[in-house]
């Protein structure tokens, strides 16, 4: 079944509705539930993201008696596509995709005519480095929430990014850092906004798939920690979900299909699970039917103009770079399969960016440390 994304009531709508209760409007539907737990005052915010734990993964491997389902208050929508490159960007800017541009993996960058993994800065085909200065974020900056509260509280509310891939010096490699940090953070009689973020579980379930027993220890981790730390803070609100959940999946490599590699104009990119297709003139009129044929009980083959009229990407003012990163079609996955240029030996157990309710629902956690 196919689970198209609700903004309304979205990762989105969790970053609204935090603006929200430091004073800013980003345009975009805040969360009713969480605004009223946001009507009271609190000396901390902690917003964490702990990538790839779905709905599916924490209702199959956590009990209701266990700390984080005690403060389990529903399903809210990942972004399209489902991935981490799309939505810790729509989470760290308050901005949708359509408006912040950043769509997945890998992106075509006109200035170098190429496909461009964004965050490891390195040419997709080889690997090789693209630039000493970071590309994706010379071309498609945006405006973080961090230096949004800082601005609008007039400094007031002290913000923090941790994790491994924080631009501060507060990176952390690990939960127990992370727990150290936050805990020696919130203990201070300042006002802070602290964001955590950590890769887990979505690397374990990449590498050994979505039921592992591994998965299920490192969940019932994640519980464990979160449970901790809301003991040990006080005066906070805890916000506790994921960025996108995944699904097992097998690969379908194109090498296997010639006619369609010789349609393209370059390697698809974005995601194996959206998958963008640029292509060649000539074959523009037969390209869906023949892409269909293969792949149609497994893909949503979609035009930009359908993706756009579907509103996938959200709602806000196009990102002019939208028309350069999405291609003449995007083929959205809606079963098992993921769609790769090549076998290059590389093999993932479990992936995400398509369109499945596992992929598309993650948990909302909503934890009042003043009332536990």
């Amino acid at each position: 079944m196919i689970k198209y994304p609700n903004y309304d009531i979205s990762i989105l709508s969790v970053i609204s509705s935090i603006l929200k209760y430091y004073g800013y409007d980003n345009g975009h539907k805040s969360l009713e539930l969480l605004d009223k737990k946001l009507k009271n005052k609190y000396n901390n915010i902690v917003l964490m993201i702990f990538d790839g734990m779905g709905v599916s993964s924490v209702k199959k491997f956590l009990k209701n008696t266990d700390f984080l389902m005690k403060y389990y208050v529903g399903n809210i929508s990942s972004v399209c596509p489902s991935t981490t490159g799309c939505a810790i960007p729509t989470i760290e800017s308050g901005m949708s995709p359509i408006e912040h541009a950043w769509l997945g993996w890998d992106m075509y960058f006109k200035e170098y005519d190429a496909n461009i993994t964004v965050f490891k800065n390195t040419y997709q085909d080889s690997n090789e480095k693209v630039e000493d200065f970071d590309v994706a974020k010379k071309y498609m900056g945006y405006k973080n929430i961090f230096d949004i509260i800082k601005e609008v509280t007039n400094g007031v509310v002290t913000s923090h990014d941790i994790s491994k891939y924080s631009d501060t010096n507060e990176f952390v490699f690990s939960c127990e850092e992370m727990l150290r940090k936050v805990h020696s953070i919130a203990k201070n009689d300042v006002e802070d906004f602290i964001y955590t973020y950590l890769e887990e579980p979505d690397s374990v379930m990449h590498a050994l798939g979505t039921d592992h027993e591994y998965v299920k220890e490192n969940i019932r981790y994640i519980n464990s920690l979160v449970c901790e730390l809301a003991e040990v803070l006080d005066d906070s609100l805890i916000i506790v979900m994921a960025d996108h959940g995944l699904v097992n999946t097998k690969s379908i490599y194109l090498e296997d299909y010639p006619k369609i590699q010789d349609m393209l104009i370059r390697r698809p990119s974005i995601e194996s699970r959206a998958v963008n297709f640029y292509v060649k003139e000539e074959y523009k009129n037969i390209f869906e039917k023949e892409f269909n044929k293969l792949f149609k009980k497994d893909f949503l083959l979609l035009t930009k103009e359908q993706i756009l009229e579907k509103k996938l990407f959200g709602e806000g003012e196009k990102n002019p770079r939208i028309d350069e990163v999405v291609g003449d079609y995007m083929a959205f996955a809606i079963g098992d399969k993921a769609l790769e240029w090549e076998n290059d030996g590389f093999m993932m157990e479990a992936r995400h960016a398509g369109l499945t309710k596992e992929e598309m629902e993650v948990p909302l956690f909503v934890i009042d440390t003043n009332n536990l």
